[in-house]
């Protein structure tokens, strides 16, 4: 079920979603890929955020860092498991709301 949360509320649950990824990229960083913490999507007066959905390789060319997408799979199979983040979209409407799926919260819980 869809729910509307307050800012703050919002920005506990992303900063929680955030630190996981965060934690599991460092004990990953050997294999060279990463999960990427959070991705915004701008799309009709709407801000769509999606946290740990996808991977990337990060590559250094004449000192700037461009992220190389590699999907949405585990690019290895040896690596260890990402965290269990909710597959839900994160919504902010154009009256700045957030919308967000009620589970996100029971699992943040």
């Amino acid at each position: 079920m869809l729910v509307k949360v307050p800012q703050r509320v919002f920005e506990t649950i992303i900063s929680e979603l955030k630190s996981k990824v965060y934690d599991y990229n460092d004990s990953i960083k050997d294999f060279g890929v990463y999960l990427k913490p959070y991705h915004l999507v701008y799309k009709n007066d709407k801000k769509y955020i999606y946290i740990g959905k996808y991977w990337y390789k990060l590559e250094k060319n004449k000192g700037k860092l461009r992220w190389i997408y590699l999907g949405r799979e585990k690019p290895y199979p040896n690596m260890p498991d990402p965290p269990e983040i909710p597959d839900y979209t994160i919504v902010r409407n154009k009256d700045g709301e957030y919308i967000i799926d009620s589970k996100i919260l029971d699992y943040i819980k």
